[in-house]
């Protein structure tokens, strides 16, 4: 499926089939309605979205824009989620070094979140020296802010887009403000585990 499909009324019933209706999102149907709407406009915005694909995974609690693979990953059905996706479609697609640069910078970011607690823990076991040891953690830190930036920047940007779109925009910060919120404690996680270890 192409993201144009959801333009149409029978892209909507086929995804209504393949989710099992529209119940999933908080016993709203209704909301489903909106989806060909946030898809109309995006297209309207960059026709080039048309070309979007579009894959719908039924027990996905969510939906994400794969940018490694330029596929849209929709699983529920949620106009403001959609849209918020919808931003990083637009802005991911249209630029090669952008979305390399995004790449590695979570990839890197994935990484610091695992390994941040461990690298905490032995630097203040191995390193007897205070302020040679909080000098270490405190450019841990530092570092992990700057890799964490350009992803939180890339959620940050496609939420106002999908705010600025969206028909009930109170609805759309319900939705899309703690989502961002998780984005930003998973994001600055290492970041608050070098600075808790230098206190």
């Amino acid at each position: 499926m192409l993201l144009a499909d959801l333009a149409t009324p029978a892209g909507i019933t086929e995804l209504v089939r393949v989710t099992g209706a529209t119940q999933s999102f908080f016993n709203q149907p209704e909301r489903a309605d909106g989806i060909s709407a946030v898809v109309q406009s995006a297209i309207a915005a960059n026709p080039n979205l048309a070309h979007v694909k579009v894959r719908i995974m039924p027990h996905l609690p969510n939906c994400f824009y794969n940018y490694e693979r330029g596929e849209l990953i929709l699983g529920l059905v949620n106009p403001d989620a959609l849209a918020h996706e919808l931003g990083h479609a637009n802005r991911i697609k249209q630029d090669g070094l952008y979305r390399k640069i995004l790449t590695a910078a979570n990839g890197v970011a994935r990484l610091n979140n695992v390994v941040a607690i461990p690298a905490m823990l032995a630097l203040r076991m191995f390193i007897q020296d205070p302020e040679r040891r909080n000098d270490i953690l405190n450019s841990l830190a530092a570092v992990s802010t700057a890799i964490a930036a350009p992803g939180l920047m890339e959620e940050a940007g496609a939420s106002v887009s999908a705010m600025r779109n969206a028909p009930d925009r109170l609805q759309a910060l319900k939705t899309l403000g703690p989502a961002f919120l998780a984005h930003f404690a998973s994001s600055m996680m290492p970041a608050a585990v070098y600075e808790a270890g230098s206190l």
